[in-house]
């Protein structure tokens, strides 16, 4: 296989400056922000690139850093095409398609590229890397003991293969891998200080859990669980006079839980500014170059509260920070990669700023928003939850998260808070703790204003002029992402046009499905009764054009849409996932469906078009307005 493609496309041929930058930029990916900077300046080479193979691969890498990946998957198959045997190409292709979740279409390149059946045992060491990359560790785990059992004293094969254990936290078995070898490798200097590395962590192990056996256990995650046990017994210091608080999240991207998160701040620096000191602290507010995160910014640089990224912080390493023992600087330096990055990023930050209450919302920012506030002294920390735990969510658990949430439980000055009894007893369950242990504080919201922008003005006259004879309009606010089942919602419409023909429907939000629902509304003949709205601010203003509003998801925490279209005056249909049935009454104000996955779309339907025409009467036959009661703090 070639280890490169150098070749020129056509005339035009790229200097060594062009070249040179592109590595230059490449050697700059060392975050997940340095890798969109690099992306941003890359992309001046594009049209120069597609002339030059080597150009190509290395604009390609840079994105595939900067997370680009809907934009590089396609480029690389047409590179593999045109010369399936560069094999940059082809590693790069198989970890796209691992990317892109097709699993299937990466194990067969690997098959065919780095087969099973070979004598080389170099082709089958890249066969066992390949296969850990892409998903399938015992695989690559079974193809390196086989090497190791042909040829004991083979020091490349263990090396390859403790490297790749210790890289998924197996460090004792990463020594019991490199042992019979070592003291030749540790002839090399760097291979000599790894050794040490991985031999001292699992000594500190050893010492501070005798209990465990560490063969096959992810050292990472036992450290957590010491490190979090030495703060069972902390003292709390209450705070006097001035709160510094500082609300964490992944991002400020057109969600309910960063709606919740963003007006919290703003209600805190309105009613309490003169007291307390209000951050929001985010991991990042561009997800990539070409997908902000950063929807509710606007507000809260309206309010001028501060954001700041994780992202753009400077790690500093824990034994940097404080002072440590060596057997607890061990333990910080080997935690998951999420906790880390917190610890090392984050917890300079809580310290220099004194914050004494870090309330960490949703999942993913727990593993790097807690332990760095345990780690830097802050004596109020909240996990606020705000969907279904990760027990049941399996497509987003990880093995951090048990250790984590367990251990913060028992930690004083630690508060659990969910929006919704159910999300509250489903993580009790989990945790092994009281229900009371975890407080419910449902979602606050304000009534959208009706003020739209001249944009969403004339979408909205477009499709009234295409629909004239609409007497129902029903409407759904979510992403346009697997778990809201967008496909779904669309099979409803599909029932209700057929039972009334004078309906129209509305979808607000953007997502990846959005290419398939446009294809799937046209396959069912109903592109002209659909207007796909796309992300607005101007929420407010097409609930008013709405009878009914649907929502449909297959997991939910507590649906701010829910509460927010009944402000607005629309009744609601829903599935029964999460804490949808806690946001209305019954029968009086909307409905819940029968099943999450399959509900009854024909009973959905009659649901739907009752609440349409009791609702409708209820307002003397205008959609919208003057239908439901509020308390002062919808105002």
């Amino acid at each position: 296989m070639k280890s490169h493609a150098l070749q020129s496309k056509g005339e035009l041929g790229l200097d060594g400056d062009t070249i040179k930058t592109l590595k230059e930029l490449l050697g700059r990916c060392t975050s997940l922000r340095a890798s969109q900077i690099a992306a941003e300046q890359a992309r001046r080479f594009e049209e120069v690139a597609r002339f030059d193979n080597e150009a190509m691969i290395l604009l390609l890498q840079i994105k595939d850093k900067a997370k680009l990946i809907d934009e590089t998957g396609d480029a690389w198959q047409a590179l593999y095409d045109e010369d399936p045997g560069v094999d940059i190409v082809v590693r790069n292709l198989i970890n796209s398609h691992a990317k892109h979740r097709r699993g299937e279409d990466a194990l067969h390149l690997i098959n065919r590229h780095f087969p099973q059946d070979t004598d080389q045992r170099a082709v089958l060491i890249q066969r066992a890397s390949m296969l850990e990359a892409i998903g399938f560790p015992e695989q690559s785990y079974e193809t390196y003991e086989r090497l190791i059992q042909e040829e004991p004293e083979d020091d490349r094969a263990r090396l390859h293969y403790a490297i790749r254990l210790a890289k998924v936290g197996r460090l004792a078995d990463a020594v019991r891998i490199i042992d019979p070898v070592a003291e030749k490798l540790e002839q090399d200097e760097r291979h000599a200080k790894t050794f040490a590395d991985w031999r001292a962590k699992v000594d500190v192990l050893h010492r501070l859990a005798p209990e465990r056996d560490l063969q096959g256990v992810d050292c990472r995650i036992l450290s957590l669980e010491c490190l979090l046990r030495q703060f069972e017994n902390r003292e709390i210091t209450k705070p006097r006079g001035r709160y510094n608080i500082a609300l964490v999240t992944g991002g400020l991207g057109a969600g309910g839980a960063e709606r919740q998160l963003s007006r919290l701040a703003r209600l805190l620096k309105s009613e309490h500014g003169d007291l307390h000191k209000v951050c929001v602290v985010v991991k990042t507010l561009l997800l990539n170059e070409v997908k902000p995160n950063d929807f509710f910014l606007p507000d809260l640089q309206a309010d001028e509260i501060e954001v700041v990224e994780i992202e753009a912080m400077e790690p500093v390493a824990a034994a940097r920070q404080v002072d440590l023992d060596e057997d607890t600087a061990l333990l910080f330096a080997m935690l998951p990669p999420q906790v880390h990055y917190g610890v090392t990023r984050l917890a300079p930050y809580y310290r220099k700023n004194k914050f004494n209450v870090a309330s960490v919302w949703q999942d993913g920012a727990t593993l790097y928003g807690c332990l760095a506030a345990l780690f830097a002294g802050v004596p109020n920390i909240q996990l606020v939850f705000r969907g279904l735990p990760p027990s049941v969510r399996k497509e987003r658990d990880q093995p951090e998260y048990e250790v984590l949430f367990k251990g913060m439980a028992r930690i004083p000055g630690v508060t659990l808070v969910s929006n919704s009894k159910l999300v509250a007893g489903e993580y009790a369950r989990w945790l092994e703790i009281e229900e009371d242990k975890v407080d419910i504080l449902y979602n606050a919201v304000t009534a959208y204003s009706t003020e739209n922008e001249a944009e969403d003005e004339e979408k909205w006259q477009k499709f009234a002029e295409r629909t004239f004879d609409a007497d129902t309009t029903l409407g759904g606010v979510f992403r346009l992402e697997g778990l809201k089942q967008p496909s779904l919602w669309v099979n409803f419409a599909a029932h209700y046009y057929e039972r009334f023909p004078k309906s129209r429907f509305i979808l607000l939000g953007d997502g990846r499905m959005r290419e398939t629902l446009k294809k799937q509304i046209a396959s069912l003949g109903l592109t002209d009764r659909f207007l796909l709205v796309g992300r607005t601010r101007s929420v407010g203003f097409w609930y008013e054009k709405m009878d009914v509003k649907l929502l449909l998801s297959q997991f939910e925490g507590l649906p701010n849409v829910l509460i927010e279209a009944q402000a607005a005056g629309v009744p609601v249909l829903a599935t029964p996932t999460g804490g949808s049935s806690e946001c209305f009454v019954e029968g009086e104000t909307g409905y819940i469906l029968d099943d999450i996955l399959e509900p009854d779309l024909n009973m959905a339907v009659e649901k739907a078009h009752e609440l349409a025409t009791r609702f409708r009467e209820d307002a003397g036959g205008q959609p919208g307005r003057a239908r439901l009661c509020w308390p002062e703090i919808f105002r």
